[in-house]
C-alpha cells in the first residue's frame, strides 16, 4: 500500500461520516495538506500512459501563444500606422515594436496608410483564423451543469479548454478531450477492477451506490489533477515568460513596474486563501459522500422495492431517500458556498492591483511615454499577467475539491482486494490427476470478530457428493465460499490434489470451481446470456443439455423466443423455482471438475428435486459435488455427510452411519424435519 495511503489507514474513523452516510469501510476521511501532495504525485502516474498525446498537447499550447504574440502589435499597428497615419520608416527603426515585427513593418515601410491598414488587416485575418484572439479567449468542452458534484464531474469526463480558437484551438480541444477521456478511462477500469475484486467480507458492507458514485463521479476528478498539475502551469508560464520578455526588450525601464504589480497578487491571493484549503476539503468530503449516500438510497430503494411495498414501507423508504436528498444538496450548498468565497477574495484582492496596473498604463500614455497604440498592447499584456497570476494562485485551493475526490478513489484502489497472483505460482491439477480436495484444521474469523470455522479438517474425491448440513449460522456457506477462495483461512490450509489452494491462480482454480450461489444471480439479458457467463463459447446443444439436467429445459423452451428471450431485472420475470433452475444449468454448463451449490433445491418441488438430484449423480460420474443444503432429501443419498455446529464438524458419515448413532447431533436434527 502506497505510504500515503498507510498515514490514512492510521488516522481515526470519523463517526460523523459513518453515521450520517452510512459508511462501514470508508470511514478515516480526514485529509492534511501533506496527503493531498501524496495524492497528486499518484494521480499524476497517469499521465505516462499517455505520454505521446500529453507532449502534443503541450506543444499545441507553446505554439497557440506563440502565435498569439504578434496579435496585439498588429492593433498598434492599425491604430499608429492606420488611424493616426504615422509613417513606418525602414524596417520600423526608432519605433517601440519586437524584433519579430521587423519582417512586416520592413514590407509596409513607405506605403500609405490605407495600404498598411489593409496589409495589417490581412494578417490578421489568417492569424484569427487559425488561433483567434489567442491567449484572451477561451474554447471549453464544458455542458450545461447543476451544482452538485455528480453533474459537474460529468463534465471532468471530457474536460478540455484551449487559449485560442480557430483551426488550431479545435485541435488542441479535441486533444485535450480526448487526454481526460483517456486518463478518466484508465482510472476507471482500475477502479472498476478492483472493486470487484474485493473479498466477499468486503462487497457484504460495501453499498452498491457509493461503488457506482466513485467510479462514475469521483474517479473524472485524476484527469482534474493531472491538467492542473501540468498542462495549466505551462500555459501560465509560457504565458508570462512570453510576455515579460517582450515587455523587457520593447518597453524596458517605461512599464517594468507592470510585471510585479502581476506577480505579486500570486503570493497575496495564495496568502488570503490558504486559510480556506482544509474547510474546503472537508466540505467537498461531505458533499460527495452524502451524494453516494443518496446514490445507495435510490439503488437499495428500487432493488427491494418488492419487499417494501409487500411490507407497507414504502412511505418511510420515500422519507430515507428525501433525508438523504436534502443532505446532498445541504452540502452542495456549503460547497457552493466555500468556492464563492474563495472567488470573492480572488476577485478583490486582484481588483486592486488591477487599480494599480491600469493606473501605471493610462499614466505613461498621458505623459507621453506611450502612444495610443501601446494601449491595446500593455491592456493585453497586463490582462494575461493579471489572469496568470490569479489562476496560479488559486491553483491550490481549486484543487482541493479533487483532492477529496482522489481520495475516495485511492482508498477503493487501495482497500484489499484479492490476490491476482499466488504467494507461489503452481499449475492448476490437470485433469487427468485424481482429484482431492483436503481441508487442514481450517479456521475462519471475519472481520468483527465473530468465529465461523473452527478446526474443519475432512477429505473429498472425485465422483462423490459431500452433503455439508447443520443448523442455521453453522458455517455451512462459509465452508463452501472457501474452495473457490472467495473466502481464505485465518488458520489452516486448503489442498486441491496436494497443492495449496494460495499456490494457484485465483482465476484458474476458478475455472475447475463451478458455485451456485444461494441467493440468484441473473443478468437482465437473455436466457443464452445468462448460461454463457460460465461457458462463452457454449452451443446450443450444451444449453439444452444442462437445462435437462437441471429441469429448465421445459419452462425455457415454453418461453416466447426460447434460448432467446429476455429475462426482466434479476430475474424477476422467472419464478423463484425457474431461477434457481437456470443457476444449477449454468454452473453444470461450466463442466468444471468441481460443482458447489449452495441450497440447490431450497425453491423446488419435491419431484423436481428427486429429478435433478438423479441427474446430478449420472451426469458427470467424476465430477465432485459439494452440496450446502438443510432438506432431508436432498442430502440422504450423498457419499458423504459433515454435519457442522457452531463452525466445527461434528459428526461425519454417511446418512445410514449417522442415523444409527441415537445420540448424535445428525440424527436429532433429521428427527426434527420429521
Amino acid at each position: 500500500m502506497p505510504e500515503s495511503s498507510q498515514r490514512l489507514a492510521k488516522q481515526p474513523a470519523d463517526a460523523s461520516v459513518r453515521a450520517r452516510y452510512h459508511d462501514r469501510l470508508d470511514v478515516r476521511t480526514t485529509l492534511a495538506a501533506h496527503d493531498v501532495l501524496g495524492l497528486f504525485r499518484r494521480a499524476l502516474g497517469y499521465l505516462w500512459p499517455q505520454r505521446r498525446l500529453f507532449a502534443a498537447r503541450a506543444g499545441l499550447i507553446v505554439l497557440i501563444y506563440a502565435l498569439g504574440l504578434p496579435l496585439p502589435w498588429f492593433l498598434k499597428v492599425l491604430i499608429d500606422h492606420g488611424v493616426m497615419q504615422q509613417p513606418i520608416p525602414p524596417g520600423g527603426e526608432g519605433l517601440l515594436y519586437p524584433s519579430f515585427m521587423a519582417a512586416f513593418l520592413g514590407a509596409v515601410s513607405g506605403m500609405d496608410p490605407m495600404a498598411v491598414t489593409l496589409h495589417a488587416l490581412a494578417v490578421l485575418a489568417v492569424m484569427f483564423l487559425f488561433v483567434g484572439y489567442s491567449g484572451n479567449t477561451m474554447l471549453e468542452a464544458n455542458l450545461a451543469e447543476g451544482a452538485d458534484v455528480a453533474t459537474r464531474s460529468e463534465n471532468k469526463v471530457s474536460a478540455g479548454w484551449s487559449a485560442a480558437r480557430g483551426l488550431v484551438g479545435l485541435l488542441d480541444l479535441c486533444l485535450a478531450i480526448r487526454l481526460s477521456q483517456r486518463i478518466t478511462h484508465d482510472v476507471r477500469g482500475a477502479l472498476f477492477s478492483r472493486l470487484s475484486r474485493q473479498p466477499l467480507t468486503s462487497l457484504n458492507l460495501q453499498r452498491p451506490g457509493d461503488a457506482m458514485f466513485r467510479v462514475m463521479h469521483d474517479a473524472p476528478s485524476i484527469a482534474g489533477i493531472c491538467y492542473a498539475l501540468t498542462l495549466s502551469p505551462l500555459a501560465m508560464v509560457v504565458s508570462v515568460g512570453a510576455n515579460l520578455w517582450v515587455l523587457t526588450a520593447v518597453y524596458g525601464g517605461v512599464t517594468p513596474e507592470l510585471v510585479w504589480i502581476g506577480l505579486s497578487a500570486v503570493g497575496l491571493t495564495l496568502l488570503a486563501t490558504s486559510p480556506l484549503a482544509r474547510w474546503a476539503r472537508q466540505v467537498s468530503q461531505a458533499s460527495r459522500a452524502s451524494g453516494s449516500a443518496t446514490t445507495d438510497e435510490l439503488e437499495e430503494g428500487l432493488r427491494n422495492v418488492a419487499a417494501v411495498q409487500s411490507l407497507g414501507g414504502s412511505e418511510r423508504q420515500r422519507n430515507q431517500f428525501a433525508a438523504a436528498s436534502r443532505e446532498s444538496f445541504r452540502q452542495s450548498l456549503l460547497l457552493i458556498w466555500v468556492a464563492n468565497a474563495v472567488e470573492w477574495i480572488a476577485e478583490n484582492v486582484h481588483l486592486v492591483f488591477a487599480t494599480l496596473g491600469f493606473w501605471v498604463i493610462f499614466t505613461g500614455i498621458v505623459r507621453g511615454e506611450l502612444t495610443l497604440g501601446d494601449t491595446p498592447v500593455v491592456i493585453r499584456m497586463y490582462s494575461l499577467l493579471y489572469e496568470t497570476a490569479m489562476q496560479f494562485g488559486r491553483i491550490w485551493i481549486d484543487q482541493q475539491d479533487n483532492a477529496a475526490a482522489a481520495r475516495r478513489v485511492y482508498f477503493a484502489l487501495d482497500h484489499e482486494a484479492e490476490p491476482t497472483t499466488p504467494r507461489r505460482r503452481a499449475p492448476p491439477p490437470t485433469r487427468s490427476e485424481p482429484l482431492k480436495l483436503r481441508f487442514e484444521d481450517v479456521d475462519f474469523r471475519y472481520p468483527d470478530g465473530r468465529q465461523a470455522l473452527a478446526a474443519v479438517s475432512f477429505e473429498a474425491r472425485a465422483s462423490q457428493t459431500i452433503a455439508v448440513v447443520g443448523p442455521s449460522g453453522a458455517g455451512k456457506t462459509t465452508l463452501a465460499q472457501m474452495i473457490p477462495k472467495f473466502l481464505q483461512p485465518c488458520d489452516g490450509r486448503i489442498t486441491l490434489s496436494g497443492i495449496d489452494l494460495d499456490d494457484i491462480d485465483t482465476a484458474a482454480l476458478r475455472r475447475d470451481v463451478a458455485y451456485v450461489f444461494q441467493e440468484h444471480q441473473l443478468l437482465t439479458d437473455t436466457i443464452a446470456a445468462n448460461l454463457r457467463i460460465a461457458k462463452p463459447d457454449a452451443t446450443v446443444a450444451e444449453m439444452e443439455s444442462a437445462c435437462q439436467i437441471a429441469g429448465a429445459l421445459d419452462f425455457v423452451r415454453a418461453m416466447p423466443d426460447g434460448f432467446v428471450s429476455t429475462i426482466g431485472r434479476g430475474g424477476g420475470t422467472l419464478s423463484t423455482g425457474q431461477k434457481q433452475r437456470l443457476s444449477i444449468a449454468r454452473g453444470i454448463l461450466r463442466e468444471a471438475p468441481i460443482l458447489v451449490l449452495d441450497e440447490p433445491t431450497a425453491a423446488l418441488d419435491p419431484m423436481t428435486e428427486r429429478a435433478l438430484l438423479s441427474a446430478l449423480r449420472t451426469s458427470n460420474a467424476d465430477r465432485l459435488t459439494i452440496v450446502v443444503a438443510h432438506r432431508l432429501s436432498t442430502i440422504e443419498h450423498a457419499d458423504h455427510i459433515l454435519y457442522l455446529d457452531r463452525g466445527r464438524i461434528v459428526e461425519t458419515g454417511s446418512h445410514e452411519e449417522l442415523m444409527a448413532n441415537p445420540s448424535g447431533a445428525y440424527r436429532r436434527f433429521v428427527t426434527l424435519q420429521a
